[in-house]
């Protein structure tokens, strides 16, 4: 599971640093458009494996 994580959440910064390269070269609002669906995804699934771990936490028998 954290194996995962890892791959997704470097794969998040990978795409956020080439949107925001690409925002400073083109000036395109689209790059911005999608950093934040970029961050809005990755904080989606921080969050969603924060409940998971939670739960397993609590409900671990």
């Amino acid at each position: 599971m954290f194996a995962v994580l890892r791959i997704l959440f470097v794969l998040a910064v990978v795409l956020a640093g080439w949107s925001v390269f690409r925002y400073l070269r083109t000036g395109d609002r689209y790059w911005l458009v999608f950093l934040r669906r970029v961050i809005a995804a990755t904080l989606a699934l921080l969050l969603l494996f924060f409940v998971g771990l939670v739960a397993e936490r609590f409900f671990w028998l």
